[in-house]
């Protein structure tokens, strides 16, 4: 489960770092022809053109960012939001997350910008076949229809051109701080079992969890046509308890026999929600067959039980005992995510240093406006 996570969390962490690159309509240096690049005066820093209209431009040296990126990059988390909120208040929540989207999208252009400058030669050939690889792969995600595959592609403001220049940024990306991030720090047992020790309630417990389903045969409740000729209804009960379980053990559906008798559970097939064992969350009777469900093998029947007069059979759907994992069942794990907190780093300090090749003045006007521009478009008096 932590293999997972860490992958999923590293995933996410790149997918954040590339997401911007290249995702808007482009010219090969950004949505403005060199020509026009020359016009800006951006000087390797952040001067701001004038806003025009409902709109303002971020120069990253020969790249740009539009407002209307960083609009459509949080408009799902900012335009509920504004909804429901008066300016007053939404402007200082929207306000850093604006800024982290804007700083986002600045260092997947810094990264592309130091990317392309480590490229060999021969890189032409090569990025052509990769990318191919990617496109082919994107549509056969779609079943290879093409069709489909475009029209997704729209969805994400790109047509097929603007969307090979984002594979390649992409791909160039990835690979530059592949060659960057290598981590050939080795951990020793001690830092091993230090995070071990630190993280084991936390990563390495669990509690315990069973989950079980319950047919219910309540005498009272039986059909006068269920109970023989000169049988009470609490040994007709008993009978057809038996009989149930002869059905069961020959393969009988047990969710829907529950379906056709009695109880509070009957409506959903018996099943009691999971609960951590031995911690008296449910009502009687449940409590009680609680305590026979975790004696039981998976999927295994015990029953009748007789319980005030009621007849019960159980089937244990699955059981986790809980506790702690051993270190030496972990260290992979651990070793994983040590990894991952040292990439991490690496990845921090090279953005760092990046940075601070680039003057920032300008960063904080430009998110301003798009946070204004948010609300005009999205608040309660749009």
């Amino acid at each position: 489960m932590l293999t997972k996570k860490l992958n999923f969390i590293l995933i996410v962490s790149l997918a954040v770092m590339l997401l911007a690159a290249g995702c808007g309509q482009r010219e090969k240096y950004g949505k403005y022809t060199e020509e026009q690049m020359q016009q800006i005066q951006f000087a390797n820093k952040y001067d701001l053109p004038p806003a025009s209209g409902d709109s303002m431009v971020l120069g990253v040296f020969s790249e740009t960012i539009t407002s209307d990126e960083i609009l459509g990059a949080t408009q799902r988390f900012l335009g509920p939001v504004a909804e429901r909120m008066g300016r007053t208040d939404f402007v200082p929540q929207a306000r850093p997350y604006v800024r982290e989207a804007v700083k986002g999208k600045i260092t997947d252009i810094l990264l592309y910008q130091e990317a392309r400058k480590t490229l060999p030669d021969n890189i032409d050939d090569m990025l052509d076949n990769a990318v191919e690889t990617e496109i082919s792969k994107f549509v056969a995600s779609y079943g290879n229809n093409y069709a489909l595959a475009e029209e997704k592609i729209k969805e994400l403001g790109m047509d097929w051109r603007t969307f090979r220049e984002y594979q390649q940024k992409l791909i160039l990306t990835q690979s530059y701080l592949s060659t960057q991030l290598k981590n050939e720090k080795r951990f020793s047992q001690q830092q091993l079992q230090a995070y071990y020790d630190e993280h084991k309630e936390e990563l390495f417990c669990s509690d315990g969890q069973v989950a079980f389903s319950v047919i219910e045969i309540h005498p009272d409740k039986l059909d006068s046509d269920q109970v023989q000729d000169g049988e009470s209804s609490q040994a007709a009960a008993e009978r057809i308890g038996n009989e149930l379980v002869e059905r069961l053990e020959r393969g009988g559906d047990f969710s829907e026999l529950a379906k056709a008798y009695h109880g509070t559970l009957a409506a959903i097939g018996g099943k009691v929600l999971p609960v951590v064992p031995g911690t008296n969350a449910l009502p009687e009777p449940y409590n009680a067959l609680e305590l026979r469900a975790v004696q039981m093998q998976p999927e295994g029947i015990d029953g009748p039980i007789m319980i005030d007069g009621n007849v019960f059979i159980v089937r244990l759907d699955s059981y986790d005992a809980g506790g702690c994992k051993k270190m030496h069942e972990v260290q992979d794990q651990i070793v994983q995510h040590l990894d991952f907190q040292q990439r991490q780093k690496l990845y921090n300090e090279l953005v760092d240093n990046l940075a601070q090749k680039t003057d920032l003045v300008g960063l904080d006007e430009f998110t301003e406006f798009c946070v204004r521009q948010a609300y005009a478009r999205w608040g309660q008096s749009s």
